[in-house]
C-alpha cells in the first residue's frame, strides 16, 4: 500500500468521489453490463448520489488518495438490519469499494476492508453484507478470499444480475483483511 493514505471523506468530497466512482465503474462495467445499461451511466446521477449520502449521514465513507494527492479509490458503508429479517442483529452494509485499476494489486483493497471492519465492529455491528454483479469474477474472487460466503437469491442491478455475500462475524473479516 506503499504511497497512499486513506481517510474520512466529506461533503466536500462529493464531486471528487463521483468522478472516481463513474470512472471505475467505465473501468469495470463496459464488459459487464449490456451497452444501454453502460450508456446511462452518468457523472451527474453519481454526483446527484453522493451529495446525498453526505447530506443524510448515509454511513461511513472513505477516500484514498495516492502519493500526488489524486483520488485512487473509496469505500462507504453504513448499518442495517435487513438480512435474516433482523435475527442476526445489527449489521454493516458495503456498499461501495472501487480503486482505479493503477491502485489494484498493491494491497489497497485488504487496507480499505480491514479498515471497514474496524469501523462496523467499533460501532458494535456483528456482521457485513454486499452486493456484486454476478458476472465480476475478479471483484467475487477478491470477497471470497476475504472470506465471503454467498447467501441468498440473485438480485438484479438496472437489470443485471447480482449475488449478495456476507461475512457473519466482521471480526473475521477483519482478520481475512489483515495484510
Amino acid at each position: 500500500m506503499s504511497g497512499f493514505t486513506i481517510r474520512a471523506a466529506t461533503a466536500a468530497d462529493a464531486q471528487t468521489i463521483a468522478a472516481l466512482n463513474f470512472a471505475c465503474w467505465r473501468e469495470t462495467y463496459e464488459s459487464l453490463l449490456p451497452a444501454d445499461v453502460f450508456a446511462a451511466l452518468t457523472l451527474e446521477e453519481r454526483l446527484d448520489h453522493w451529495r446525498g449520502v453526505f447530506q443524510t449521514g448515509g454511513g461511513c465513507v472513505a477516500l484514498t488518495e495516492d502519493a500526488d494527492g489524486a483520488a485512487a479509490g473509496f469505500t462507504h458503508w453504513r448499518a442495517h438490519e435487513l438480512v435474516l429479517g433482523g435475527r442476526l442483529g445489527r449489521g454493516g452494509e458495503i456498499c461501495a469499494i472501487y480503486l482505479r485499476r493503477v491502485a489494484q494489486g498493491r494491497g489497497l483493497g485488504r487496507n480499505l476492508m480491514w479498515l471497514m471492519a474496524q469501523e462496523m465492529r467499533e460501532s458494535g455491528l456483528h456482521w457485513a453484507s454486499l452486493t456484486v454483479l454476478r458476472d465480476n469474477g475478479a471483484a467475487r474472487s477478491f470477497y471470497e478470499a476475504m472470506g465471503a460466503r454467498r447467501f441468498g437469491r440473485e438480485l438484479s442491478w438496472r437489470g443485471v444480475p447480482q449475488v449478495a455475500y456476507g461475512w457473519r462475524d466482521v471480526g473475521g473479516l477483519a482478520r481475512a483483511a489483515t495484510v
